[in-house]
C-alpha cells in the first residue's frame, strides 16, 4: 500500500509538472506573441497591453519618436540627432542604441525552450509509467527534475559549467535513447524498444539543447543570460511557439506515451 501510495504521488508529482510546462509555455507563447500583434494590427490597444515605448517601423516613426522625446525634456525640437529611438532599460528613451547579442536572443532561449520542453516531455512519460513500470517511471521524473533545475539556473546565472552540464547531460540521454530504439552498438537491450512520438519530440528537443550549448561553449558566450522576451530573434520565437504547440498537441490527442 505504501508502494502504490508513493507511486501515485510521483505520478501526480509528474502530470503537474508536465501541465505546469505546457499551460506555462502556452502563457509564455501568448504573452511573446501578442504584443506584436497588437502593435500591427491594433495599435491603441497595443497600448494598454505593452505602455512602454516601441521600435519604430520606419525612419518618420523614428522621428517623431525624437521630437516628442525632445519637447518633454525641454529641449528644443529642431535639433539634429542621430540617435535612434529604442526601448531603454534605464526608463530614458532614446539612449539605448544595442540590440541584444546573438547568444542572448537566440541562442540561450533555444536552450531554455527545448529545455524545458524536454522536461514535460519526460514528465508525461513518467507518469505514464509509474504504475507498471515504477523504476523507468522514476527515473524519467528524475530527468524531468533535472531538466528543470538546469532551465532554471540558465534563466537566473548562466556559466560555462551549466552551459556544459546542458551539454553532456543532454547529448547522454540522446545516446541512451539512440542504444534503446537502434541496434547500433552489440548491447544487451539494445535497439529493443520501438519508435514513439513521445520520444522522438524528446530526442529532438535534446539535440536543440546540444547545439545551443557547443554554441555558446564555441563562441565564449557561456555566461549569457537570455533577453527579454520581446527582445528575441524570429527563430527563437519560432521554437518557442512550435514546442508549446507540439506539446499542447500530443497531450491532448492521446498519443500513448
Amino acid at each position: 500500500m505504501t508502494a502504490d501510495t508513493a507511486a501515485g504521488g510521483a505520478s501526480l508529482l509528474a502530470h503537474g509538472v508536465h501541465w505546469t510546462i505546457v499551460l506555462g509555455g502556452t502563457a509564455g507563447m501568448v504573452a511573446l506573441v501578442l504584443p506584436s500583434l497588437l502593435d500591427r494590427f491594433a495599435p491603441r490597444l497595443a497600448r494598454f497591453v505593452d505602455p512602454g515605448p516601441r521600435r519604430p517601423r520606419d525612419e518618420h516613426e523614428r522621428r517623431v519618436h525624437e521630437v516628442r522625446w525632445h519637447l518633454l525634456a525641454g529641449a528644443p525640437s529642431g535639433v539634429p540627432t542621430a540617435t535612434p529611438f529604442f526601448p531603454s532599460t534605464t526608463g530614458h528613451p532614446g539612449t539605448s542604441t544595442e540590440r541584444p547579442s546573438y547568444a542572448a536572443s537566440l541562442t540561450v532561449p533555444v536552450a531554455l525552450a527545448a529545455g524545458l520542453a524536454a522536461a514535460g516531455v519526460h514528465a508525461a512519460v513518467g507518469a505514464a509509467h509509474l504504475s507498471g513500470q515504477p523504476l523507468l517511471g522514476s527515473l524519467f521524473a528524475l530527468c524531468s527534475l533535472a531538466q528543470l533545475a538546469w532551465a532554471a539556473r540558465l534563466l537566473q546565472a548562466s556559466s560555462t559549467t551549466v552551459v556544459t552540464l546542458g551539454l553532456v547531460g543532454n547529448a547522454g540521454l540522446v545516446a541512451a535513447w539512440l542504444v534503446t530504439r537502434l541496434p547500433v552498438l552489440p548491447l544487451p537491450g539494445a535497439g529493443s524498444e520501438p519508435l514513439g512520438v513521445w520520444d522522438v519530440l524528446a530526442a529532438g528537443w535534446e539535440v536543440a539543447v546540444v547545439v545551443a550549448c557547443a554554441s555558446l561553449l564555441a563562441t565564449g558566450s557561456a555566461a549569457t543570460r537570455p533577453a527579454a522576451w520581446r527582445a528575441w530573434r524570429p527563430a527563437a520565437r519560432g521554437v518557442l511557439v512550435g514546442s508549446v504547440l507540439l506539446l499542447v498537441l500530443t497531450s491532448t490527442s492521446g498519443v500513448p506515451a
